[in-house]
């Protein structure tokens, strides 16, 4: 599948990096690092896989990340603790934090 640009999968509603993060609840997939999401949009189920330089948008599928959208996100920062699997996200100067 080609992967498609700054939209939800869903419903095709353009998304900014900060509104997927915003959207998201939870780590869904400790050890890919993988974030359940709903879009702020029409509250369809995605994950969400925060890398260097971008956010890929897509699901987890036998235990590995299959992306469907990839949103650029410059200056994002993942930070991973792993003593206890959680998730630290800066980006434009703002944070967010995710516990498992």
């Amino acid at each position: 599948m080609a992967k498609r640009e700054a939209s939800c999968p869903l419903c095709g509603a353009k998304l900014t990096p900060a509104q997927v993060f915003d959207a998201c609840d939870e780590i869904s997939d400790e050890h890919l690092g993988v974030l359940d999401c709903h879009c702020p949009f029409c509250q369809g189920h995605f994950e969400v896989l925060p890398g260097e330089g971008r956010v890929e948008i897509g699901y987890v599928r036998s235990a590995r990340f299959d992306g469907v959208v990839s949103l650029p996100a410059e200056g994002l920062a993942v930070l991973r603790d792993t003593a206890t699997g959680g998730l630290r996200i800066r980006l434009d100067g703002r944070s967010w934090k995710f516990d498992s």
